[in-house]
């Protein structure tokens, strides 16, 4: 687990050394979300026998380009991906296991259209994901970090068709999606008011 350690502290002094033309929410990621993510990730791995390392380091990386730029850049996803990947290679993983975790779960973990994750790890990221969306303070915190200049209709609108899509597309286990209901339903009621 030594390599994972590694990737740990160096995702969370990335996400700990503001750059410049990031957005004022990365502060708030990494414990609010992405370490969140990661503790989802690594019990529902428990739970499901995916490769409990793998799920983490997915879990670890998915946003990456967080640290460094705004969601709002067309580049995000695909510096995400490229940042995601160097930063296993220079951990010493595999090129199997980079190539299971970035092309496949980090890719693949937003669940949009029909466009799913293949691997159990990946299903799992996109499971944990949903997860700490619908079970913390996520959009709450969303829709005031991302939400300057919109109007209240289009911060509603938008929270709604995300949790939707975070309930029907992300979470891949009937068991979780059970778990999660109640508060799926809270979110849906405030931001339908």
């Amino acid at each position: 687990m030594e390599k994972l350690e590694k990737l740990e502290q160096h995702v969370r002094q990335l996400y700990n050394d503001p750059k410049p033309g990031r957005s004022e929410w990365a502060d708030w990621l990494a414990d609010n979300h992405v370490f969140v993510v990661a503790d989802y990730a690594t019990e529902l791995a428990d739970k499901h026998g995916s490769n409990k390392e793998l799920t983490r380091v997915a879990a670890l990386l998915h946003d990456i380009a967080d640290v460094k730029m705004k969601r709002s850049d067309p580049t995000h996803e695909e510096e995400s991906l490229r940042m995601a990947r160097q930063l296993m290679q220079k951990a010493g993983y595999t090129a199997e296991e980079v190539a299971l975790v970035v092309d496949d779960a980090i890719r693949y973990h937003s669940c949009y259209g029909d466009k799913r994750p293949k691997s159990l790890e990946g299903r799992i990221l996109a499971t944990a994901d949903s997860m700490a969306h619908l079970k913390t303070d996520f959009y709450v915190f969303a829709a005031w970090a991302l939400g300057r200049g919109s109007t209240l209709q289009e911060l509603k609108e938008w929270v709604l068709t995300k949790i939707d899509r975070d309930l029907n597309n992300k979470i891949q286990f009937d068991d979780v999606r059970a778990d999660v209901m109640p508060d799926y339903e809270m979110v849906k009621e405030l931001f339908s008011r």
